[in-house]
């Protein structure tokens, strides 16, 4: 949940808009990808692995109902194409191109996850095509440890952050390494942003983390603080009204998103979130539930909420329970057991 000052000017753009309440699909990378590709909240199912995602697209699936709309689809990961299958399994969902660490420079530096930062934005830069329009997912892994960038020679002024620090963590020479590599992301993505931003005026950015819970600066963070993460959209004519106070959800709301905010009014789409844009107000993941003003445990029978400001309100705690039975539901039996709701496929296992 890190922002640092790259990020924060781009949130206060007059382009962007913010969420602050919003979750992962999960606790890793992979749930992440899974979310964003195929649309199905992560329901303890290894996706990339299942023969059914392979055979065919799933119609929640994102790249296919953005190809409907005209767009090329392209998946750039800064790693191999062979971690978690991730190459064949985002082309078995419908994206036109996956681009891995294969397809960069061998000279890029980078680490074991995949190449730096800078390196997979001048790929993207210079692979998105200027005579269609595209829809481009870009995975980095730079803030990922074993932290490997050279942050000083990129400009890391270290001991102006150590004297920023508590005297307890002046110190602490792998907190400064971590928050360096953080700063690193936050710089080469607001940077990639602006070069995008001039070179494809109508462009438009969602930006989310992938997920939270891995490196946590505070040493007992709030459930919000460890966590949410954020959700960010920029440019083409985004204002800041676009997302309503009360907006709050997961990363199966961002295509949804997307989709309300670029398609024609009578486009059909289908999907297990709802766009952010349209009153969406709450969210689920693997074990955590949202909404703007808490947050709290989805497999506890109270919820447990805990307020994420001192002055939030209350929430239907019925219809959230049925939002998140329903959402974990739908995004377990599809993939397992197909689009019949046959009980008797229960039975078989």
């Amino acid at each position: 949940r890190v922002l640092f000052r790259s990020m924060k000017a781009v949130i206060a753009e007059d382009d962007s808009a913010y969420c602050k309440t919003f979750l992962p699909n999960g606790a890793s990378t992979v749930s992440a990808v899974t979310g964003i590709v195929t649309g199905f909240a992560d329901a303890n199912l290894y996706l990339t692995t299942m023969p059914e995602a392979f055979a065919a697209a799933y119609p929640t699936a994102s790249a296919p109902q953005l190809a409907k709309l005209g767009y090329q689809t392209n998946f750039w990961y800064a790693g191999p194409a062979t971690w978690e299958r991730i190459g064949a399994f985002v082309k078995a969902q419908g994206y036109d191109n996956f681009y891995g660490r294969g397809d960069f420079s061998a000279d890029a530096p980078g680490s074991v996850w995949g190449c730096d930062d800078e390196y997979l934005y001048q790929m993207v830069m210079a692979g998105v095509p200027a005579d269609q329009p595209s829809f481009n997912v870009v995975l980095n892994v730079s803030n990922h440890s074993p932290f490997s960038v050279d942050i000083e020679k990129a400009g890391f002024d270290k001991e102006a952050v150590r004297a920023a620090l508590p005297p307890e963590a002046r110190d602490d020479e792998a907190l400064l390494k971590q928050l360096g590599h953080f700063w690193y992301e936050d710089k080469m993505m607001a940077e990639f942003i602006a070069a995008a931003k001039k070179k494809y005026p109508d462009s438009l950015f969602i930006i989310i983390g992938d997920h939270a819970d891995r490196y946590n600066v505070e040493k007992i963070p709030s459930s919000y603080e460890r966590y949410g993460i954020p959700l960010i959209i920029t440019g083409g004519s985004v204002k800041k009204s676009l997302l309503p106070p009360e907006a709050a959800g997961s990363q199966i709301d961002v295509v949804p998103t997307l989709l309300e905010m670029i398609a024609p009014a009578d486009f059909h789409y289908y999907s297990l979130g709802k766009s952010l844009t349209r009153g969406n107000h709450q969210g689920v993941n693997y074990g955590f539930w949202i909404t703007a003003g808490f947050i709290g445990k989805a497999d506890a029978e109270d919820l447990a909420p805990e307020a994420i400001e001192m002055n939030s309100t209350g929430f239907d705690q019925q219809e959230l329970r049925d939002y998140i039975d329903a959402i974990r539901s739908i995004s377990w039996w599809r993939p397992k057991y197909g689009p019949e709701l046959d009980p008797a496929l229960l039975e078989r296992d």
